[in-house]
């Protein structure tokens, strides 16, 4: 009898731990299964990265001081609330991918030196939610907070290193330095700063995380 319900405890606490991690994973997979993304062309794979080619689209963005993880953070329920409808006509907006952090300096060949790093991740920074694909700029809902605006990119490259886990601030420097020396090895020339682009929410897995850091070449 006793072997039995020894038996039981040890099935339970198997079984609640493993149930509870499973329902985890799907809660962090599930709602990023048939998220819209920017539309992009792969043009070269490299060993630790890879260039891409953007098509044009629209994002809102506001702009925020401090680190990324602060900056991120303020922005995104910003920019939450703007997409959850607090806009002129009250309209909800499709949550897409990815959440972009970026700072001014682009448009021109940019050092990537030390200094220029530093205001790339931690000086003043824009943080944009992508527009649903097909929206355009005169037939979405306009901002009601001042800090938002809506603005579209247009058509644009970049080098992306792609990483999991949890995207902190001492990841993000240490990514950025893997990508900017890949680049200078690979002698391509650079025209912004480092972007920040993450793809899945708070509560997703750290295993299922999908982080990466971009930077637009010539």
């Amino acid at each position: 009898m006793r072997q039995q319900k020894n038996r039981k405890m040890i099935i339970a606490a198997i079984g609640i731990p493993l149930t509870l991690f499973s329902l985890w994973v799907l809660i962090g997979y599930l709602p990023t299964r048939s998220i819209d993304m920017p539309s992009y062309t792969v043009i070269e794979r490299k060993p630790d990265y890879e260039i891409r080619q953007y098509e044009s689209f629209i994002v809102a963005e506001t702009n925020r001081q401090g680190p990324p993880s602060e900056s991120m953070a303020s922005g995104f329920n910003e920019l939450f609330k703007y997409i959850s409808g607090e806009n002129v006509s009250q309209s909800k907006i499709k949550m897409t991918a990815p959440v972009i952090r970026y700072s001014e300096g682009k448009g021109q060949k940019i050092p990537m030196t030390a200094p220029v790093l530093k205001q790339g991740l931690e000086g003043a920074g824009t943080i944009a939610f992508v527009m649903p694909p097909g929206s355009r700029l005169e037939e979405l809902p306009q901002p009601k907070s001042p800090s938002v605006i809506l603005r579209v990119v247009p058509a644009h490259k970049v080098a992306v290193i792609t990483f999991s886990g949890y995207a902190t601030d001492d990841t993000i420097k240490e990514k950025t330095a893997n990508l900017v020396q890949a680049l200078q090895r690979d002698a391509i020339p650079v025209i912004s700063v480092p972007r920040v682009a993450l793809y899945n929410p708070p509560w997703t897995p750290p295993f299922l995380r999908r982080n990466e850091v971009m930077i637009e070449v010539d």
